[in-house]
């Protein structure tokens, strides 16, 4: 139930910050784009917690995550783009005691706020493109064991570093497929997490 919550209020908060950008689909112009997709990030949250019995993280988490963004022409090459994302899945958690210890998979997620500049050029149908965005990660990672919970949750400075190919299927409406470096730094620590995406691009 707490997961359905969660995603609902992502949900809204996509809504929320694109909404008032879809009149301008009804207008002649094509200035912006506005992509919904899937992308799949392979996380690596770094985390421990000492004491009788303590925990650490032992690998890193597959994340089925949702992304959505909108970008904005400054220039004939030059975009602004704001992009939110929020990513789901398991981490395997080693949990340690004097009794011994269990290697569980619990579950975690990354949620993901990003701005920043994208270069961009059209040759025919295709639109290859590059970006660097910055700007907050946030992470959580939840379970309970023998005795003990583990409740991780953390905020930090992110950026993402990547590009990929817009394929135009009609005049306003095209195709994604996209790979980037996220670098984030929770929990103390610096993570170098790949993500790879794919999906629809709506021109306005």
């Amino acid at each position: 139930m707490f997961r359905l919550l969660s995603r609902f209020c992502d949900v809204s908060v996509v809504l929320v910050f694109f909404l008032p950008m879809f009149p301008s689909l009804l207008s002649g112009q094509t200035t912006g784009d506005l992509y919904l997709g899937y992308s799949f990030v392979s996380s690596d949250p770094n985390f421990g917690s000492g004491g009788a019995l303590n925990s650490r993280s032992a690998g890193r988490a597959s994340l089925n995550d949702w992304e959505a963004s909108t970008s904005v022409r400054l220039f004939h090459w030059l975009r602004a783009v704001g992009d939110v994302g929020g990513g789901y899945g398991t981490v395997p958690v080693v949990f340690s005691s004097i009794f011994g210890s269990e290697k569980l998979n619990v579950n975690t997620n990354l949620h993901t706020y990003l701005f920043g500049p994208r270069a961009s050029v059209s040759v025919g149908r295709l639109t290859p493109f590059g970006q660097a965005l910055f700007g907050l990660a946030r992470q959580s990672v939840s379970a309970s064991a023998f005795v003990s919970n583990v409740d991780e949750r953390e905020s930090a400075f992110a950026f993402d570093l990547g590009g990929g190919v817009d394929f135009r299927l009609f005049s306003r409406m095209a195709w994604r497929v996209q790979a980037d470096y996220l670098q984030t730094k929770l929990f103390s620590s610096t993570q170098h997490d790949p993500r790879l995406g794919t999906g629809i691009v709506l021109r306005f």
